[in-house]
């Protein structure tokens, strides 16, 4: 039977970061994600790396000035995968807000993140005003911007994830945790492996699954006391780029405290507009942005942005994504101020412990592995110096400049738009790519247009992908870049693989 130092419960960005650490300091650590990786929250956020502007409101600078940190960090750490964003941010007579106080706001948001080199906040000109091409003028006091920045949140935590394999951790999709036991100095614990039946034995154990953390909690008696545990979906729904163009992203103060987001996407193919707060009641399997979510998030856009015929509508509405976040306490307060500061809980087990996370930032996840690991030395795991500081993820080894670059004078089979695409989501991990075409020139023959077989090939064996879903819409953004015949080759390639 195989013994590990940690298990880690849980594919997601906080259980991919815990992974990672915890095996860049040389425990022997295993990793089980009962679906695929990032498939729940982690893929379903708002894809920003950002300090939290709402947050100052609330008094948590202390949460925005470690995000805007780790903001600064990301930027270095996965450049491929995180890009700055100009943030406009219009204010009303109307808006509880005044444009006085939101400028403070920006101003403090500087000063947190000051060094980083993303620049100033600061205010449009009035001529900068008016040649926005949709922005409603009626009762606008001011334009104010500030800036942040955008991810693929999914390839960001299969980035983490991978790191964490080529430091030695043992990580899988499709391998679910069915049981959990105490022994004397730890637990041994089932795994169901992609039909397989497996038992191991570990010393602790980091419960990392987001939502299902009190499912995970269950298996066992020997877990820390279950806290208070918030469920709250957030939805957006996606539109197409109307025409012209928007280039910059936008925060909406909505009526109360809310705030709504429309930011380009996929290279201005399309607009993402979210979040929404709400209580998330029943199953945790298929989450779904609700009709009243939908209508509201359609209701804000519309509020704020004049269309050339008529206001959007429901059809205009061409995807939707929703996930839960568990967030802890708060039982009296609104969704939208609960913390998004992490809690941990745990217990010992002999030797061994059990830690549970609830709450956190996909923004903070490389500090909150830091304090999982600091817990678990707590519970008597000899815990080497932090390291993951100014350290790349896996595909970030080169800056945005030298990736556009590398993609340049790649293989003449392979057309450019396909470099560029694989250098801004592959990383430093385009040079596989290359060789598998170098190596196979049949790799570089379309499955879909502007998909090889090659790049199929390096979905499956290094990066886990089992599905088309999982290449679609986790490894790539591909559902939304292809028409159905497209989707459908692709479908047929992973039903024959």
């Amino acid at each position: 039977m195989e013994t590990f130092d940690l298990l880690v419960v849980g594919g997601g960005i906080h259980g991919a970061a815990v992974a990672r650490d915890a095996a860049g300091r040389g425990f022997k650590v295993m990793l089980a994600e009962k679906g695929d990786y990032a498939c729940a929250t982690s893929s379903a956020s708002s894809k920003l790396i950002h300090g939290g502007l709402r947050y100052l409101e609330h008094l948590e600078i202390h949460l925005v000035r470690e995000s805007l940190a780790e903001r600064a960090e990301l930027l270095k750490a996965a450049p491929h995968l995180v890009t700055p964003a100009k943030f406009l941010l219009p204010i009303y007579a109307w808006q509880e807000r005044g444009a006085w106080l939101v400028r403070s706001g920006l101003a403090l948001y500087d000063l947190l993140s000051f060094g980083d080199g993303l620049g100033a906040s600061g205010r449009l000109s009035a001529n900068e005003v008016a040649g926005l091409p949709r922005l409603r003028q009626d009762n606008l006091s001011a334009v104010l911007h500030y800036n942040d920045c955008q991810t693929d949140d999914a390839r960001l935590t299969l980035s983490v994830a991978l790191d964490a394999r080529a430091r030695g951790a043992d990580i899988l999709n499709r391998r679910a945790v069915t049981a959990i036991a105490p022994l004397d100095n730890g637990y041994g614990v089932e795994i169901d492996e992609r039909g397989t039946k497996r038992r191991v034995e570990t010393r602790f154990i980091v419960n990392a699954a987001g939502p299902f953390v009190a499912e995970v909690d269950a298996l066992t008696d020997a877990c820390p006391a279950p806290q208070e545990l918030r469920l709250v979906r957030g939805s957006h729904i996606v539109l197409p780029m109307p025409d012209p163009p928007e280039k910059f992203a936008y925060t909406l103060q909505d009526e109360g405290e809310r705030i709504v987001f429309v930011m380009p996407w996929l290279d201005g193919r399309y607009l993402i507009v979210g979040t929404t707060d709400v209580p998330h009641e029943g199953s945790l399997a298929d989450v779904q942005c609700s009709s009243e979510e939908k209508s509201y998030l359609i209701h804000a856009y519309n509020r704020y942005f004049r269309s050339p015929d008529r206001p959007i509508t429901e059809r205009n509405v061409v995807f939707t994504w929703s996930g839960v976040r568990a967030l802890h306490g708060g039982a009296e307060l609104r969704p939208s101020r609960i913390s998004r500061s992490p809690s941990l809980a745990s217990c010992a087990q002999g030797s061994g412990g059990f830690v549970t996370v609830y709450g956190g930032k996909l923004t903070t996840h490389r500090l909150l592995a830091e304090d999982v690991l600091t817990m678990l030395e707590t519970l008597g795991l000899e815990v080497r110096s932090p390291w993951t500081k100014n350290v790349p993820v896996y595909g970030g080894a080169l800056d945005r400049q030298a990736l556009l670059a590398r993609a340049e004078p790649g293989p003449a089979t392979v057309p450019p738009e396909t470099r560029r695409r694989w250098a801004l989501t592959y990383g430093d991990q385009i040079e596989a790519l290359y060789a598998r075409v170098g190596a196979d020139p049949a790799a570089a023959k379309d499955i879909a247009a502007g998909v090889p077989a090659a790049e199929l090939e390096h979905a499956a064996e290094i990066e886990d992908a089992v599905t088309a879903e999982d290449f679609l819409l986790r490894r790539t953004k591909l559902q939304l870049l292809l028409d159905e015949a497209g989707q459908d080759a692709v479908r047929e390639w992973f039903a024959m693989a």
